[in-house]
């Protein structure tokens, strides 16, 4: 899949067995619910996770099943793990479901109040705050 940034600047995701290949690097696919090869747009949020704590962050996403899965043009859910870094990739129909999604209070909740918590006080599992990622999907 050919990915677009809101800048215009162009990456590759490509899904093989239990490996994704995503920006370049290979990644072992932890988690992959749904069907994110479909998607028109993909949302990603890409963090390195303490050492100590990688198994318990693979654990919290596994019993995730959330909000997000029942969401309109939700598409699909895929956890990547690479060494200590992991990227949460989520599928949508398109950009405006995505949108819709974002600004909702479900995500309010899940996302918005805990990232202020880690720019306040920082995070036990973090070593630095997740980067978020938005791409259209091409091709």
């Amino acid at each position: 899949m050919k990915l677009v940034n809101n800048d215009g600047q162009n990456t590759d995701l490509i899904i093989e067995g239990e490996t994704a290949t995503f920006k370049g690097e290979e990644y072992d696919i932890l988690i992959h619910d749904g069907e994110i090869s479909v998607a028109g747009h993909i949302a990603t949020n890409n963090f390195i996770v303490k050492e100590e704590y990688i198994e318990e962050m693979v654990e919290r996403f596994k019993s995730r099943k959330g909000n997000v899965d029942q969401y309109n043009g939700f598409a699909g859910f895929m956890l990547i793990k690479k060494e200590k870094k992991m990227s949460v990739l989520t599928g949508w129909d398109s950009i405006k479901d995505f949108t819709a999604w974002v600004e909702s209070e479900a995500f309010q909740n899940s996302h918005v109040k805990k990232e202020q918590r880690v720019k306040s006080q920082g995070s036990d599992y973090l070593e630095a705050m997740p980067v978020r990622e938005s791409f259209s999907v091409e091709g």
